[in-house]
């Protein structure tokens, strides 16, 4: 059986792969990205990845002002 937690955990780390060069080009470390996509997924549990990656691409602009 899938536990949820995993599953999140899941999802989150395959989307910091996805915006790891973006994050590395704006200065942000795994930790901070980790930490941007894990509340991005919280605050959209239901959205698809495409939607999850372009908020979180948002976040880590402001992040890195």
């Amino acid at each position: 059986m899938n536990d949820p937690d995993h599953v999140h955990q899941v999802v989150v780390t395959r989307l910091v792969r996805q915006l790891y060069g973006f994050a590395q080009g704006l200065g942000l470390d795994e930790q901070a990205t980790r930490g941007i996509v894990n509340q991005v997924i919280n605050d959209m549990p239901t959205a698809p990845d495409d939607d999850r990656l372009a908020r979180a691409r948002d976040r880590m602009l402001i992040a890195s002002a």
